[in-house]
C-alpha cells in the first residue's frame, strides 16, 4: 500500500509524517513540489 503527503517549507505535516513512520511506513521517494513555495515536498511512503 502506498499513500503520499506534502511536507510544506513552515513544517506542516512533518508531525503526520513522523507517525507514520513510527507506524511502520517507510520513505520510497521525496520530490520538490511545485507549489505554492519551492520548499514544499512531496513525500510517497509505503506500507506492506
Amino acid at each position: 500500500m502506498q499513500s503520499s503527503l506534502i511536507i510544506e517549507s513552515n513544517g506542516s505535516n512533518k508531525e503526520k509524517l513522523d507517525q507514520m513512520l513510527k507506524e511502520g511506513w517507510k520513505v520510497v521517494s521525496i520530490t520538490a513540489n511545485h507549489g505554492k513555495s519551492y520548499n514544499d515536498f512531496l513525500v510517497i511512503v509505503e506500507k506492506d
